[in-house]
């Protein structure tokens, strides 16, 4: 092994540490104590180079700062980690299944940290990778930290309830303003339950009851012109109308078989407030609908 089990703790600890400078070294600006990219009159090339300069340059100065006694490290060891830590610089693309594992999850796990950087007090944060690898006694008892984690998941559970109930209503406007002038259009007939609906295609055929089955031909719509879902070409999907939401329920029941339809359903009438995994909270959907038969 590169590093032996004995610095494993420290050697781990202290990367993780590195990465972490590297990363705020990026985000500081000229006022911080860290380096910081050109200004915006630099060319692309000349930040790129820079950018690469201050990570060299945090990479050569917590490097020689790692390898000094402060660590509680033999020469011995400092050296040994020094070693290591260029010896895993080098290291050529991973193979076995466990090299890759490992790879695999020490960077998405860094990536992770790093993504949520704004939202992490970076003192406390190295604070806290410095006393575990010092093995210095931290400030919370693990019961402690574990309650400090479920409280910030709370909060991080609060925002974005917040930010969603915001998105709710942001829709549900849309969604009425939108309605309320299609309804002026000549072609768009509104029901009593606010469905409304343009015939494309007129048929003579039968027309579905609550409970039967139907096949098919769907395209549904978003406000925004995005397509949320549709039945695949040539190929019509098969729905039992007692399975579906209020508003294409109500659609169906109206088409005869071979007629084809446009259906706006209101955010009520559809998935509401709560959305689902791919409709978001208070969405109006638009249904394109051709219904090919009644299945017995």
């Amino acid at each position: 092994m590169i590093v032996s089990k004995m610095l494993g703790k420290i050697f781990f600890s202290l990367l993780v540490l590195l990465a972490l400078l590297v990363s705020l070294s990026c985000k500081k600006d000229d006022s911080d104590v860290l380096l910081m990219f050109p200004s915006n009159e630099s060319t692309p090339s000349q930040t790129t180079n820079t950018e690469t300069q201050v990570k060299e340059e945090v990479v050569q100065t917590t490097v020689a700062t790692i390898t000094e006694p402060e660590i509680n490290a033999s020469s011995s060891a400092t050296q040994e980690l020094y070693v290591g830590l260029a010896q895993i610089e080098a290291l050529e693309k991973p193979t076995s299944l466990e090299e890759r594992f490992s790879y695999t999850y020490g960077f998405l796990v860094m990536d992770a940290a790093f993504r949520d950087l704004e939202e992490i007090d970076s003192e406390y944060f190295i604070k806290g990778i410095l006393d575990f690898t010092l093995d210095n006694t931290p400030f919370f008892t693990k019961e402690q930290m574990s309650a400090i984690l479920f409280e910030y998941n709370d909060k991080l559970v609060s925002e974005a309830a917040s930010r969603l109930a915001e998105f709710s209503e942001r829709n549900l406007k849309e969604a009425e303003q939108f309605l309320e002038l299609n309804t002026m259009r000549e072609q768009v007939v509104t029901t009593s339950s606010g469905l409304q609906y343009e015939v494309l295609r007129g048929a003579e055929g039968k027309k579905p009851g609550a409970t039967d089955t139907v096949r098919v031909n769907y395209q549904l719509m978003y406000l925004d012109g995005r397509v949320g879902e549709a039945s695949p070409k040539g190929n019509p999907s098969t729905f039992t109308l007692s399975t579906l939401i209020d508003g294409f329920k109500e659609g169906l029941m109206l088409m005869p078989v071979g007629s084809a339809y446009r259906f706006w359903v209101h955010p009520k009438l559809g998935y509401g407030e709560r959305g689902s995994v791919q409709v978001e909270p208070n969405s109006l959907l638009i249904f394109d609908v051709e219904l090919v038969e009644i299945v017995d």
